[in-house]
């Protein structure tokens, strides 16, 4: 036979229960505003393959995404993104590396992408393709279109 809660546990049930639907409200509340805050904190985008190099593009190869901030010649902070087995044209959101307070080191960033045939990141092998964005790209932007080319062309 089940016996009847007493006064306090009942009173700390209803406690208990305030405190997660309050948690609960709160987190409803303020979702749209932390989803908004961290589009703003994204590069987003496709990368597509240019038609006369599609070819150039085998089973095993790897797709990079580097995001950095050039400074004086050098790639300040890069942050590189690996794609083990991927299709084109995709769709990437990136995002830069942040600081204990939640904050990108700069407001825009370069964005490249490059396939890796050789699975080493450093090395250029023939048929590897490449695209980068002209200029910074501000956070927050969407739209961004990469579009693979060999190199140099």
């Amino acid at each position: 036979m089940r016996s009847k809660p007493d006064a306090e546990a009942l009173a700390w049930r209803r406690w208990v229960l305030a405190w997660v639907g309050l948690d609960l409200v709160w987190a409803l509340l303020t979702a749209p505003a932390a989803e908004a805050d961290a589009a703003t904190k994204v590069i987003q985008g496709t990368v597509r393959v240019h038609p006369d190099f599609a070819r150039d593009i085998a089973p095993g190869d790897r797709l990079i995404f580097k995001l950095f901030y050039p400074r004086g010649g050098q790639e300040m902070a890069p942050k590189f993104t690996i794609v083990s087995t991927f299709t084109l044209p995709l769709a990437f959101r990136l995002a830069p590396t942040i600081d204990m307070s939640g904050a990108p080191q700069w407001q825009a960033y370069m964005v490249e992408v490059f396939t890796d045939k050789d699975h080493d990141i450093l090395s250029i092998v023939p048929g590897e393709l490449i695209a980068r964005t002209p200029e910074l790209v501000p956070l927050g932007t969407t739209g961004v279109s990469l579009e693979l080319k060999a190199r140099g062309k």
